[in-house]
C-alpha cells in the first residue's frame, strides 16, 4: 500500500515563516546555537502557546530547522556582501581623496 506524503512535506516556505511570526508575537523564538536548533521562550504569552505548540508538533521540528538553517545562509551571504561593499566604498574614497 503506498501512503500519501505528509502534509509538512508540502508545507511552503511562507507556511514555515508564518510560524515563526506567530511564535515570535508570543515571544518564542527559534535559533541555530552550536549547530543546534533551539527554542527559545522569554517572558511568552502563555495563551498562545496551546497553538504554537499544536502547529510546532504539525510542521515538525526537521522542517523548522531547515528553514531557519536556509535563512541564517541567505542572511550570512548578505552580511558578507555588504562587508565587501563597504570595504569598496572605503577604498573608493581613498582614491577620490587622492
Amino acid at each position: 500500500m503506498v501512503y500519501p506524503q505528509s502534509t509538512t512535506d508540502a508545507l511552503s516556505d511562507d507556511a514555515v515563516a508564518e510560524f515563526l511570526d506567530l511564535a515570535r508575537s508570543a515571544n518564542v523564538s527559534f535559533d541555530l546555537v552550536h549547530d543546534r536548533l533551539h527554542m527559545r521562550m522569554v517572558n511568552p504569552i502563555w495563551s498562545m502557546w496551546a497553538p504554537i505548540r499544536h502547529l510546532l508538533d504539525e510542521i515538525g521540528t526537521a522542517r523548522i530547522e531547515a528553514f531557519v538553517r536556509r535563512e541564517a545562509r541567505a542572511r550570512d551571504t548578505v552580511e558578507s556582501w555588504n562587508a565587501a561593499s563597504v570595504e569598496r566604498l572605503k577604498g573608493a574614497v581613498e582614491v577620490m581623496r587622492g
